[in-house]
């Protein structure tokens, strides 16, 4: 097929991609609304030594990724989830939390996701907080020059709805209803096997056409008697 007739056919059924574009949207939005929302709070702590050396430095970067597997921890979870009174399992509340470490920053960004945005807030300061007062405690018997020092970069955000995300979900629906639209309507071309124009003929027969018969409205007919 050529490009002019790939056209016709989408031209001819346009409707039925409309109408599957209209059907995968409109299942897109409403399984978007049924989903229960998700809230998420954000902060960030900077890790810092107490004297920028190369070295130093380089144990920074390193330490990150300790520091980002520590705040998963149980231990921490638990004492969390008593400190807010969660009723949360470790297992729970650790899959509401996402540690992030930003190498190039010195950062750690905590990111935590709650049905209850007020909740999920609480959680990410605790969070933050409980592991700050821990590194201190745990710093403070080394030589200050040879310190690390986590401190928080500000306040949990308030949280903002996270999940679900409706407009990127009615989007990809769209996108799958006109993926289906043409897969359709090419299948009912492919099936559609009547003869139409004089390609059609040459297509079937494998030989050129000679001549056509040209198409007379009654109205002209009956004027030439």
């Amino acid at each position: 097929m050529q490009i002019r007739e790939y056209w016709a056919v989408v031209a001819k059924r346009w409707w039925i991609l409309l109408l599957m574009i209209a059907i995968t949207s409109t299942v897109a939005y409403g399984y978007s609304k049924s989903q229960r929302p998700i809230f998420r709070s954000s902060v960030s702590l900077l890790v810092e030594p107490a004297r920028y050396d190369y070295g130093l430095t380089l144990v920074v970067q390193q330490i990150l990724r300790q520091y980002s597997r520590m705040m998963q921890t149980s231990e921490l979870a638990k004492l969390i989830d008593q400190e807010l009174h969660l009723d949360l399992t470790a297992d729970q509340l650790r899959a509401q939390v996402k540690i992030s470490a930003v190498v190039e920053d010195s950062v750690l960004q905590i990111d935590v996701e709650n049905p209850d945005p007020g909740k999920a807030q609480r959680i990410a300061g605790a969070l933050a907080k409980s592991f700050v007062d821990e590194r201190s405690q745990a710093m403070s018997t080394r030589n200050p020059a040879d310190r690390i020092d986590v401190s928080m970069l500000d306040e949990p955000s308030p949280a903002v709805l996270s999940k679900p995300k409706t407009s990127a979900n009615v989007i990809a629906g769209a996108f799958l209803g006109l993926l289906l639209g043409l897969v359709i309507a090419f299948f009912l071309e492919y099936l559609d096997d009547t003869i139409k124009t004089s390609d059609d003929v040459e297509k079937f027969v494998a030989s050129p056409v000679i001549g056509t018969i040209p198409t007379i409205s009654s109205t002209e007919a009956r004027r030439q008697g």
